[in-house]
């Protein structure tokens, strides 16, 4: 065999080899390089004094906010997330909250949404002083840029082209979903998100009432409500569905 032969050959059977490979993690089981969705973010630290003793008088959800943000800041949840897309990204965000929050769906839900918020501030209109900056995450510059640099940004077959893509959808899908969730009420998470919409609108430096953010709001308020009745839904069963506008 000629020598374009074998690069033909070893082209085809690098190629075989990552088709399986990424089949393997897309579909949730390890692959043969040992990577899969559920990698563990505490591997690369290591134990800390410190920071044992730290989590002692820190509240659990503080806690289980940095390991599900540690998680979609990981160069890996990157890896699997170019490997696989990024609708099983999202999933995979879900699912592994629902692992930290031992799988107590609500706490899983708010989990979700600590881990997709990607304002680190937002400036409200405030008369007199013009603008006021209030903290949303109270996370490290550094940490904030790397976990929101990681988000899913193709969250619709219609999300803009670029980086940022849809990634602030993802806020509005699962805090929906936790409200309709937890309040067992669609009605509910619809007006408090018609009242986030209406308050961003008038009240956020920049802000508009979006009715592309609306759809993100009824597709978590769907999956919210499901989620009272059926355990296995999953994020991506409701981000693909189709969407018309509903008179409210």
């Amino acid at each position: 065999m000629g020598g374009s032969g074998k690069t033909f050959l070893i082209a085809v059977l690098t190629a075989g080899v990552f088709s399986l490979e990424a089949r393997g993690q897309c579909d949730g089981k390890p692959a043969p390089d040992g990577l899969s969705w559920n990698f563990d973010e505490k591997e690369k630290e290591g134990f800390s004094l410190g920071g044992f003793v730290s989590d002692i008088f820190t509240p659990q959800i503080v806690i289980d906010t940095k390991e599900i943000r540690a998680y979609v800041r990981d160069p890996r949840f990157r890896e699997l997330m170019s490997r696989c897309g990024d609708m099983r990204a999202i999933d995979g965000i879900y699912l592994k909250a629902l692992r930290i929050a031992e799988y107590h769906t609500g706490r899983a839900l708010f989990l979700s949404m600590m881990a997709v918020l990607e304002h680190q501030k937002v400036a409200l209109k405030i008369p007199i002083v013009q603008s006021l900056a209030l903290p949303l995450t109270f996370e490290e510059d550094s940490l904030f840029k790397a976990r929101v640099g990681n988000l899913p940004s193709r969250v619709y077959t219609d999300s803009p082209v670029g980086k940022e893509g849809d990634k602030d959808k993802l806020q509005h899908f699962f805090a929906s979903a936790y409200l309709a969730y937890a309040a067992e009420s669609t009605d509910l998470a619809r007006t408090t998100g018609n009242l986030v919409e209406w308050g961003e609108a008038s009240f956020v430096v920049g802000g508009a009432d979006d009715p592309r953010d609306k759809r993100s709001n009824r597709h978590g308020e769907a999956f919210g409500r499901d989620l009272l009745s059926v355990k296995t839904l999953l994020p991506s069963d409701y981000l693909t569905l189709p969407y018309e506008e509903p008179e409210d």
